[in-house]
């Protein structure tokens, strides 16, 4: 199997969601991944988030999400012995990745400038909250928080209640697949350069550019966002969130033909012969009506009988479903997102996690083994890289690994 990135290898200093992963979307296309963990917890996402019962043991469903096909070692950074340690696995490495704040990497010796000393067509990736430079450099940053400095909250949620996070790590996930992006985009331009360079991935810009559609209507027009709920932008009421009988229905019908079979089907076409009602305009002008006469439609009848009806009339629509559900769908078994994992050795058995976001029809992503548990490769690692048994021994008797 000759995958994208099969000669591939990182040296993953990175923790919590946005670089670990990156590096895993990197692995699933055959990177060889180092992760380096602190030693005590090591990485913060070990006990963070749900599982009360794995997170206790350091195993969160996160963690082990986002450090599938990782190998792992424990290093003291701060450690006397942490300058040689780490200047052979840069030699050995062809990416090197950091999620630390701004400048902490130089102070602790290990920035991109020591790290091209030691291998001159590095690639360097630094993901932080706002960038590398500028005022807020330093500024310590979580998805939340970004997603209130984004405007991101100003757009999510409803006027009565006010601005809303969203119920996931949005803007982590999304930084990770920029990183993953960009680091993919450096390797082909070494390939054709020889060069390296030095990545600056923010948390914001990421942000920003998941905003991007919506963002440039205030750059260019001056228009202000407002808090919509579910309502589209389009302001139709056509597009939103509707009750039924038995559960919600996000309906996007924004084309004449799909407002026509909409109203048909669910029996107010009579409506569009009305010439308040005939024009995207005019419905927009008498929305809050047409949602009642909508509203009231569809709660004859269930969510699953709506869906049925409207699919086939080539309504968009979709029904909102728990994850429990989205799981039992029947097209999950002919996609490869979610996949069974066996768990570290402290843990055992297998889990289910989420994969790449597509597939191929030859040497796409893959899973080939699960997360590390904390420490797991340390001593293999070393004598990769030409510590003795006898040097690795005094590492751990120093606290340095």
């Amino acid at each position: 199997m000759t995958q994208a990135f099969s000669n591939i290898r990182i040296l993953d200093f990175t923790q919590v969601l946005a670089g670990p992963f990156a590096a895993q979307q990197l692995s699933l296309l055959g990177a060889e991944v180092i992760k380096v963990e602190q030693p005590g917890d090591g990485d913060q996402i070990r006990r963070l988030i749900c599982g009360d019962e794995l997170r206790a043991q350091g195993l969160s469903p996160s963690y082990l999400m986002c450090n599938v096909n990782k190998r792992g070692i424990v290093l003291d950074l701060k450690s006397p012995e942490a300058k040689e340690i780490v200047t052979r696995l840069i030699k050995e490495s062809d990416v090197v990745m950091e999620n630390f704040k701004a400048g902490q990497m130089d102070r602790l010796g290990f920035g991109y400038d020591f790290s091209k000393s030691i291998k001159p067509d590095v690639i360097y990736c630094s993901i932080s909250g706002y960038g590398q430079k500028g005022p807020k450099a330093g500024v310590p940053a979580y998805d939340g928080a970004i997603q209130a400095a984004s405007g991101m909250m100003n757009v999510n949620g409803h006027p009565e209640t006010g601005p809303t996070r969203a119920g996931f790590f949005l803007v982590d996930m999304t930084t990770g697949l920029t990183a993953a992006l960009a680091i993919s985009s450096a390797l082909y331009r070494r390939r054709e350069t020889g060069e390296g360079q030095h990545l600056d991935v923010a948390m914001l810009d990421s942000a920003l550019t998941l905003q991007a559609s919506r963002l440039v209507c205030h750059t260019v027009e001056g228009e202000e966002a407002r808090l919509d709920g579910n309502e589209s932008i389009t302001r139709m009421p056509t597009a939103n969130v509707y009750g039924t009988a038995d559960g919600h229905l996000q309906i996007a019908a924004v084309q004449e033909a799909q407002v026509k079979a909409l109203f048909d089907t669910i029996g107010i076409g009579a409506l569009l012969d009305d010439p308040r009602y005939g024009d995207r305009d005019g419905r927009i002008e008498h929305g809050e009506f047409l949602k009642g006469q909508i509203s009231a439609a569809l709660a004859s009848d269930s969510a699953d009988n709506w869906v049925e009806k409207l699919q086939a009339a080539k309504v968009p629509i979709a029904k909102i479903k728990r994850y429990a559900d989205v799981v039992a769908d029947e097209q999950m078994a002919h996609r490869d997102i979610l996949v069974d994992v066996d768990g570290p050795p402290s843990l055992g058995g297998s889990q289910r996690l989420v994969a790449a976001a597509y597939m191929a029809n030859v040497d796409g992503p893959a899973v080939r083994h699960g997360a590390p548990d904390h420490g797991q490769h340390t001593d293999e690692v070393l004598g990769e890289i030409g510590f003795s048994e006898a040097e690795i021994a005094g590492f751990h008797d120093s606290g340095a690994v």
